[in-house]
This record gives structure tokens, C-alpha cells and sequence, in this order.
């Protein structure tokens, strides 16, 4: 213990008396440190740390999939209810099988409507996730019983915003969407279920489905969770879902909506795995980009304490002459690397303590559970180890030239000899070509997701979002019942936006692009003949829009007519494709003219095509866009929406300002209705790229500071040979060398420095960027553009770092070199 008093008495000594070097290391390990820190905060809080619910551990997905269908399939569908009482008659492995959906919902609040996200939960779902309210009950199976009185357990947030944190809430009497709702119920402040959603349930009420009714086998419209049963395993629970699977498909009749090995299967994933599945490539990624900018930090503090031990070389050695063992001076140096690292690993918790509340402030990547992310217990323990661990390995680097030349050799070039100084030399290189190696390796990372990201800027949206703003309006089932009431209501908004003073062109529209889920709708297409391996007949989404909806959003005419006041409720009914629904089931021909059945029931009336339209991204910006079918609202009566957007096109270039008459309108109309959503089409836009730029963003931020570093690194390096060879240079001089050839002289050594970083780290990025193919959009992961563009970008920042001593070294005065000899 004396000891280690004395050492790190030494240390706090040797920092202080050089704080210049102090303070160049500390820095650049706060930078290394905070952003490792700062990524593991999120790692943790979003993979590692378990759903604040009861033994998350057994909670577990359920989906139904359709393998042979078109494009891949449909992966991670949602399930009927007939299917849903199937498997919870069926199944063995789950304490219990619950059903769940989601949709926007108008709520009546305190002094005014307002408009959320409501889950539609069945009975035993909220108890099963072993969460207690802070006031009142959970939902039961009874209340889930059909015609039992409609009952809400509500938020936390909710309570306080929407109701005022009245004390007596419980039993309080509300409207969800038109209907009548008592409250029973107020969850925790941290409540979230479905967890991980961007815009999380606020209420919750039962789903009432009736086993004696339970509708169509097609209807998918539910989620499953599972609980499974005590000492049951999620491959176990799997398995049995399979065999159910396969007894089903034998007993299957011909042309039933019934599950089957090939077409019609069932997967389970754990609940905590779904969740995070979206983002766990980018934050893996992310958090293997901080190693690198971490190691890169280490490696030139580890320059930076051989470069402090070549001016100490006479202590070290007479420290030897003394009796030092290398065991003793190695308990010296780790001292003070893991002290300057933990003072590091102070700054650098500020640091990563900011950027985790930007993230959760403007939570830019859309990433799930970003209000859990705290620095808990764990992340502190992670930096704690982290600053240890780093600051041994690098406080151990000046020990490198030592077990070389042993501590005699130290004395020996303390007296004049220089080999112990060429074994640190060579060390502080092979360092260098390490921080180039990994340096370039994020660039290249960085190269590929900037490239990625710039061709999704390219992308062909199909419209025109300028001067576009968007709302919704929702109309509650409980008082727009009836499909003549939901129609009048929207033919009387249409007209007012319409005629609003500043607008260019007014429409209304079902579903918002560029995202939004899809229909998947059987529909019949006329003379359509199937083929092996050939489309089917369902159309990817369904749209009702107003008239004038493709100029307002700027969706370009390709062949035919745009809808127009031909097409009434009493006229024959019309629709118009998009361009990859023309070419899907009519390639090579016109598809105005043909006929189409939606439902393909044999009571559904056939509509004419009249018109195509341009490709409209509808899954969002990096897929392909999916068949699209336009309705008229005005003929959609059959399939009328009670939920529909408002979009703006502005005639002075400044939406924002129609908000307020869109909001005047529909208080006239009805004023228990709320407006929701109210964002300009460019905002639109940019949300659904959000991810991708905050992951490029971060990746950009990591490798300039591995550049900087990098480059500092190299720069140090040559100055130091430049320093200790000045009297080289000088007799060189003296004996007839050129300026060029000095200045030959030095760049060659950076120049070999820099090359066989370069090359270790394109083998080294050739083999790690494979694992970022899911991230990129449009650009291959060994893009040779991108490897090559910034292998010479760091090779010429490498080389003008390598310059600038080196044009030092032509500078040296033979004479005042030989007059100091």
C-alpha cells in the first residue's frame, strides 16, 4: 500500500509538472471514452437491459407468415381472430395467449378532445404483464367480454395532461372515440405496452372479440403474445407451433384460409428480441465504431507516454542502476496511464451524459425505449473497467523498448548510444500504422453510409412535397356510425379547405406516404391468368382520396384521366393504379380500361381503371413501392374511411400559416373533433429517413475525431524522428545532401508508415464493412468508389501531416547543428 501511495504520488506529480501533456492526453481520452461510453448507455438501456415487466424473459411473439407470397413473402403478419381462438384452444406452451391492435383514437379530456393512440387489448393481457397500477385495476377477462361495459386503464402522462391528475379519475366517465368509457385504471409513469413503439398507446381498453363471432379467417388484424408456461422454452413453444402447423395443413380443405407447412405458417421470436430487432445492426455498429475511435485514442496516449519516457530515459535508467526491477517501473507507468484514463473518464461522462439527453430529446434515430436510457450501475461499472483496462494497456507502452533493451540498454542510450531510443522509434510506428489501419476502416464505414444516405436523397418519392402540410382528422365510431354520415362530413370538410383563403389546392387521403402499413387486399383482376412464380391477385395498398389529391401532392399523370366531377356516387365506379401495378398485371399493355374487383367477393361491383399514376413511395423510402389502387372518396362507400389526412398546397410558400382556418372549419363542423398530426410533407419526409441520418451523423462525428487523432498521431511520430535526428540532418547538409533529399528522406519514413496502414486497414474493412449490408441503401458494402476515395483522402491528410516536419527538417542550419556538436 506504501507503495502504491508512492506512485501515485509520483504520477499526480509527473501530470502536473507536464500539464501540457496532461492535457492532450486527458482530452483525447474524454473523446474516447465518452463516445464509448455514451453508446454502451444506449446499448444497455436498449438490447441488454430486460422489459420492465414480470419475467420478460418468457414473454414471446406470435405471427402467422405467408412464404410464397409475392416480393419475399409476408414475414411477421398479423393473425385473425378466428385463428387467434384456434391456437389459444390448441396450443400447450403459454400460460396464456393474448390478443392485441392498435389506432388512433379521439378521447374526450378535461376541457377539450384530444387525439392518441389507443391499444385494443383482450383479457388477460395486462396481467399478464405482472405491471400494478398506481390507482385502481387492471383490465379483466370480464370486462373483455362482449357487451361488457367499455372500461380504460389510462397512462400516467395521460392522467396528468389530458385530465389534470384529478384524484378521483377512478370511475370517472369518458368518450373514446364517441362511445362511453370509464376509467378504472392509471398505470405507472414508465408503462409502455406495445414497448418500443414511436408513438406509444396511451389508453388501453378491452377488445371484446366474441368466439361466437369472431368474423373472417382473411381479417388479420391482430398481434399475439404469448406467456410461455414455467420450464416451456421459446424452441419448445416454437416446435409445437410448427406441428400444429402441419396437422392443420392436413386436415385442410381446398381454397380455406387455413394454416398449412407451405403457404400459411406460424413463428414466435421473443418479445425483448422484436423489439430492438430494427435497431440492433446500427447500435452494434455504432458501438464497434467507438472501440475503434476508443483504441485509436489509447494508442496516441500510448505515443504520447513513449515520447514522455524517451525524455525520461535518464531517470529510467538510473531508477534501474538503483535496483528497479522492470516489475516496479511497470507499476510506475500503469499508475499513471489509468489515472490520466480515469480523469479522462470523469470529462468523458459529461460528455457522454450530454449526448445521451440530446438523444432522448430529439431521439433523431426513432430509437425504441429511448426514454429508459439512463446511466445505471452497469454503465458506470463499463467505464470504470474500460478506464482501467485502457489506461494499464497504454500506461504499459513504455515499457515495449525496455524488454528490448533491458533497463542497461536505457542506461547505455542515456550515456549517448541510441538503440534504446530506435526500439521506441520502431514501437511508436508500429503504433501509427495501427491508429491509420482503424482510422480508415470507420472512414470507410462512414464513406459507405454517407454515399447510402445520399442516394436515398435521390430517391424518386413521386411527389412534390413543397409547400405541402399535412393533418389528420378522425371521426369516432360512436357517433359517425353510419357510412351517408361519415361520407357528409367528409364532402363538407372538402369543400371548406377547398375554398380557404392561401390554398392552391386542398384533397383528403386515407393513408399518409411515404410510410404507412399495408392492406394486402385480394383483389380481382379481369382476364388475369396465374403463372408459376407470377404475381397474385392482392394488391399491396388501398387508398381513398379526394379529387384533387394528385395535384395537391404534385403525383404525376402517366396515361389516362385524373379523377374529376364525372365520378359521383351514382356513376360507375373508377380507380386509378400506380405504375407498378399497371406493369404487375398488364405488362406490355394499357391498363386503362380494365376492371378490377376489390374483396373479390361475388357481391362486389367490378371498378374501371381510369387512369395511371406514378410510383408513389408507400413503404417507405428505401423499398421499392408496392401496387397501389386510388378510389374516389365519393364512390368508396362500401369502404369508407372514418380516418383520413388533410393535405395543403400553399400559394404564398408558407403552409404552416393554413393550420389555424383548417382547425376553424372543422370546429364548425363538429368541435368535439380533434386535429392531429399537423406537420409539413418535407417534415413527413424527413422522419422517415430520421434513422439512417442519425446513424450517418454519428458514424461522421466518430470517424473525424479517429482522423484527428490519427493524423496527430502520425504528425507526432515524424516530428519526434525529425527532433532527434537534427544533427543527422545537419552533417548530411554539411556533406553536399540537397533540401529534396532530406526532405525525400523524411517523407519515405511517413510515407511506409502510411502505406501499410493503408493496406492493413482495406483488408481489415473489406472483411468488417460485410456486416453493415443491411444498413446501406443502393450502395454494396465493399463499394469500390467509396475505398477508394477515402483510401486516398487519408492517405493525403497522412502525407500532409508527414509534410510539415519534414519540410521543418530542410530548414536546419549545418553550421549551428555542427557549432552545438
Amino acid at each position: 500500500m506504501e507503495t502504491f501511495k508512492q506512485d501515485l504520488w509520483f504520477a499526480l506529480r509527473m501530470m502536473r509538472k507536464n500539464f501540457g501533456f496532461t492535457m492532450a492526453a486527458v482530452l483525447c481520452l474524454m473523446l474516447g471514452i465518452g463516445a464509448t461510453t455514451g453508446i454502451f448507455t444506449v446499448v444497455n438501456a436498449v438490447l441488454l437491459r430486460p422489459l420492465p415487466y414480470s419475467h420478460p424473459d418468457q414473454l414471446v411473439r406470435v405471427y402467422t407468415e405467408f412464404p410464397t407470397f409475392p416480393n419475399g413473402g409476408l414475414p411477421r403478419f398479423w393473425t385473425s381472430a378466428p385463428e387467434f381462438f384456434d391456437l389459444r384452444k390448441d396450443t400447450n406452451s403459454w400460460a396464456t395467449l393474448d390478443a392485441w391492435g392498435t389506432m388512433g383514437t379521439n378521447l374526450g379530456g378535461k376541457t377539450e378532445p384530444v387525439r392518441l393512440t389507443t391499444a385494443y387489448v383482450s383479457g388477460m393481457l395486462l396481467e399478464t404483464l405482472g405491471v400494478s397500477p398506481v390507482m385502481g385495476r387492471l383490465i379483466t377477462p370480464a370486462d373483455d367480454a362482449p357487451g361488457a361495459p367499455i372500461v380504460a386503464d389510462i397512462s400516467y402522462g395521460t392522467w396528468k395532461s389530458v385530465f389534470g391528475g384529478e384524484a378521483d379519475i377512478i370511475g370517472h366517465d369518458t368518450l373514446l372515440d364517441g362511445k362511453k368509457v370509464t376509467v378504472i385504471g392509471v398505470m405507472p409513469a414508465n408503462f409502455q405496452f406495445p414497448p418500443g413503439e414511436s408513438d406509444p398507446a396511451r389508453v388501453w381498453t378491452p377488445l371484446q372479440l366474441d368466439p361466437a363471432n369472431p368474423g373472417s379467417r382473411g381479417s388479420h388484424n391482430y398481434y399475439l403474445l404469448g406467456r410461455l408456461k414455467p420450464n416451456v422454452t421459446a424452441a419448445q413453444a416454437q416446435s409445437e407451433l410448427a406441428s400444429l402447423v402441419q396437422s392443420y395443413g392436413e386436415q385442410k380443405a381446398p381454397n380455406s384460409h387455413t394454416f398449412d407447412p407451405k403457404n400459411h405458417t406460424l413463428v414466435s421470436f421473443p418479445l425483448q428480441a422484436e423489439v430492438v430487432s430494427s435497431v440492433r445492426p446500427a447500435l452494434l455498429v455504432l458501438l464497434g465504431a467507438v472501440a475503434f475511435v476508443l483504441l485509436i485514442a489509447s494508442v496516441n496516449v500510448a505515443n504520447l507516454l513513449l515520447a514522455r519516457a524517451e525524455a525520461r530515459r535518464r531517470e529510467i535508467a538510473i531508477r534501474g542502476a538503483m535496483g528497479a526491477s522492470l516489475g516496479r517501473l511497470a507499476r510506475q507507468f500503469v499508475t499513471e496511464g489509468i489515472l490520466l484514463a480515469l480523469f479522462g473518464a470523469a470529462l468523458g461522462l459529461v460528455l457522454s451524459y450530454a449526448g445521451i439527453r440530446l438523444v432522448q430529446v430529439t431521439n433523431a434515430g426513432g430509437i425504441p425505449r429511448a426514454d429508459e436510457i439512463v446511466m445505471d450501475s452497469r454503465v458506470l461499472v463499463f467505464t470504470m473497467v474500460t478506464s482501467i483496462v485502457t489506461g494499464a494497456l497504454f500506461g504499459l507502452a513504455p515499457l515495449v523498448p525496455l524488454l528490448v533493451s533491458g533497463i542497461s540498454g536505457s542506461l547505455k542510450d542515456a550515456a549517448g548510444s541510441t538503440t534504446a531510443a530506435g526500439g521506441a522509434q520502431l514501437f511508436r510506428r508500429v503504433l501509427v500504422v495501427g491508429e491509420l489501419a482503424m482510422a480508415l476502416v470507420l472512414l470507410i464505414g462512414c464513406g459507405l453510409m454517407l454515399r447510402a444516405f445520399w442516394k436515398l436523397q435521390e430517391v424518386h418519392t413521386g411527389m412534390a412535397p413543397e409547400n405541402v402540410i399535412t393533418m389528420r382528422v378522425s371521426l369516432p365510431a360512436g357517433t359517425y356510425a353510419d357510412k351517408p354520415k361519415i361520407s357528409s362530413f367528409w364532402n363538407r370538410l372538402d369543400e371548406r379547405i377547398t375554398h380557404m383563403p392561401g390554398v392552391q389546392s386542398a384533397a383528403l387521403v386515407q393513408g399518409l406516404p411515404p410510410l404507412r402499413a399495408p392492406n394486402m387486399n385480394d383483389t380481382g383482376i379481369e382476364g388475369f391468368v396465374p403463372r408459376e412464380g407470377g404475381p397474385i391477385q392482392n394488391v399491396d395498398f388501398y387508398q381513398e382520396v379526394s379529387q384533387n389529391y394528385f395535384a395537391t401532392m404534385g403525383i404525376r399523370l402517366m396515361e389516362g384521366r385524373f379523377f374529376d366531377d364525372r365520378d359521383v356516387p351514382s356513376a360507375p365506379g373508377v380507380v386509378i393504379v400506380n405504375h407498378t401495378m399497371a406493369n404487375t398485371f398488364w405488362p406490355g399493355q394499357s391498363a386503362v380500361g380494365r376492371r378490377v374487383q376489390p374483396g373479390m367477393s361475388k357481391d362486389a361491383p367490378w371498378y374501371t381503371v381510369v387512369g395511371v399514376v406514378d410510383d408513389v413511395k408507400n413503404a417507405g423510402l428505401d423499398h421499392a413501392a408496392g401496387t397501389e389502387l386510388y378510389y374516389p372518396y365519393k364512390q368508396a362507400q362500401t369502404y369508407g374511411a372514418s380516418d383520413m389526412y388533410v393535405v395543403l398546397r400553399s400559394q404564398s410558400g408558407n403552409p404552416g400559416g393554413l393550420a389555424g382556418g383548417v382547425r376553424q372549419a372543422l370546429n364548425e363542423l363538429d368541435p368535439s373533433l380533434p386535429l392531429a398530426d399537423v406537420r409539413l410533407m418535407d417534415d413527413v419526409l424527413e422522419r422517415a429517413e430520421s434513422r439512417p441520418r442519425f446513424l450517418t451523423l454519428l458514424l461522421s462525428l466518430f470517424s473525424i475525431t479517429a482522423l484527428a487523432i490519427a493524423t496527430v498521431g502520425i504528425y507526432g511520430v515524424v516530428s519526434y524522428s525529425v527532433a532527434r535526428r537534427t544533427k543527422e540532418f545537419g552533417l548530411r547538409m554539411v556533406l553536399g545532401a540537397q533540401t529534396g533529399d532530406v526532405l525525400g528522406m523524411v517523407m519515405k519514413q511517413g510515407a511506409g508508415m502510411v502505406v501499410i496502414g493503408l493496406v492493413a486497414g482495406l483488408i481489415v474493412a473489406f472483411l468488417l464493412t460485410r456486416l453493415m449490408a443491411s444498413l446501406l441503401f443502393g450502395v454494396a458494402p465493399t463499394d469500390a468508389l467509396t475505398f477508394a476515395s477515402v483510401t486516398v483522402v487519408l492517405a493525403l491528410v497522412a502525407l500532409a501531416a508527414c509534410y510539415i516536419p519534414a519540410r521543418r527538417a530542410t530548414e536546419v542550419d549545418p553550421m549551428q547543428t555542427l557549432r552545438y556538436e
